[in-house]
């Protein structure tokens, strides 16, 4: 059986309607055959890497990003896959809002801590950075940086046990044993589309299944785990300290041991709408750097579909686990040092996200505005970092 590094991939799937937006290519791009992709260097379209004739998406994508990386010596973003147009990060960015607005921060404080709540994107595309500058700030106050888990940190043997207890299928059961024919045949054009066979994958559950087949469309679109958030900061780290909001076990016996007809579903929802995951992403994006919870969380439940079983999974997903994140929230207040928690930017918004269960706790907290200035000392201590929020900026 292939082995698996488990990454929390919780980006949802959605046939979403947005206007198109189509990026532009030379001409030359239109008239080449096979699978092909076009990378560019994001400040300068006019440089590019393209690739052609490839076996399948994810080769194409991997080939234009290479091309395009080796003959500008620069980050590239892929802007186009087969006939494709994929959103740009400078378009995410244009639509976004450019006035005063709140990010996906809180400020939180006791007489002994301070606890920054950061809403996270787990997979991104390179243009999108630099983040925020109050990002930037209250990470470097930080002494702890928090995530939902840390997974590099976990040695291959356990992962891989994790894995095998969680995610492979009981007895000698196999895809093609719980999978209805049609299905089970859809999937294997889908993998093999990102040049996976799907005998490799044979003894794995629909959710793991699943999750790995998401992750693949969206390498063939550029969006890496590498260039996420938690990524990025924890490749960053100087004096902080890694802690994690929960284990990788409890986020893997939540994603792949649900009741067997809940994970053929949720594949079936996939495979009709990952070819559409793109623009959802775009979308969810804008709203996340726009700070606008509302679009954001509606984005987000849209895609969670109304069935019964699709309900109660989106609650175990959020709002089951917002209880114990928040609980761990509640234990750095009481402690000491500086806390920068990353988490999925949907925990922490709505009537049952963390901030709305911190304050029914009477925990209050100040939401970071766009126009805020923080001064960070160089002693880390929780009393050394200020929040300067002008009148007219302020939440």
């Amino acid at each position: 059986m292939r082995r698996f590094r488990f990454r929390s991939v919780l980006v949802p799937c959605l046939a979403l309607a947005l206007a198109a937006h189509a990026e532009p290519q030379p001409a030359i791009y239109a008239t080449l055959a096979g699978k092909k992709a076009m990378a560019v260097v994001p400040e300068n379209t006019d440089r590019y890497g393209i690739a052609h004739g490839q076996g399948n998406d994810l080769a194409a994508a991997q080939a234009a990003l290479a091309d395009c990386e080796r003959t500008w010596s620069t980050t590239c973003e892929i802007i186009w896959l087969n006939q494709e147009s994929v959103t740009s990060g400078a378009s995410i960015q244009a639509r976004a809002r450019e006035e005063a607005h709140p990010l996906f921060l809180w400020r939180y404080a006791s007489p002994t801590a301070t606890v920054y709540l950061a809403g996270s994107i787990h997979l991104l595309k390179p243009s999108l950075y630099p983040l925020p500058r109050q990002l930037q700030a209250s990470f470097a106050a930080a002494d702890y940086l928090v995530l939902e888990v840390d997974s590099m940190s976990i040695d291959p043997q356990t992962m891989q046990q994790l894995t095998t207890r969680y995610g492979v299928l009981p007895g000698n059961a196999t895809l093609a044993d719980v999978l209805p024919a049609p299905m089970y045949q859809r999937l294997r054009l889908r993998l093999a589309n990102y040049g996976v066979d799907i005998k490799q994958l044979a003894r794995l559950k629909p959710a793991l299944v699943m999750t790995e087949l998401v992750r693949l469309r969206l390498a063939a679109l550029g969006y890496l785990p590498e260039h996420g958030v938690e990524q990025h900061f924890r490749s960053r780290i100087r004096h902080q300290k890694i802690l994690q909001l929960e284990s990788l076990e409890l986020q893997m016996r939540l994603l792949f041991d649900q009741p067997m007809a809940t994970q053929i579903q949720q594949l079936a929802d996939t495979l009709d709408q990952e070819m559409t995951i793109e623009p959802l992403l775009a979308d969810l994006l804008v709203a996340w750097l726009s700070g606008d919870d509302e679009r954001f969380l509606s984005l987000f439940r849209e895609q969670s579909g109304d069935s019964a079983s699709a309900q109660a999974f989106t609650k175990q997903l959020l709002d089951d686990r917002n209880v114990g994140m928040t609980q761990k929230i509640q234990d750095y207040l009481a402690s000491s040092g500086t806390y920068f928690v990353l988490a999925g930017a949907a925990h922490f918004v709505g009537e049952n996200g963390i901030v709305e269960l911190l304050r029914r706790q009477d925990i209050h907290g100040r939401r970071i505005n766009s126009a805020a200035r923080l001064q960070a000392a160089q002693n880390h201590q929780p009393a050394a970092t200020q929040l300067l929020v002008s009148s007219a900026a302020s939440q």
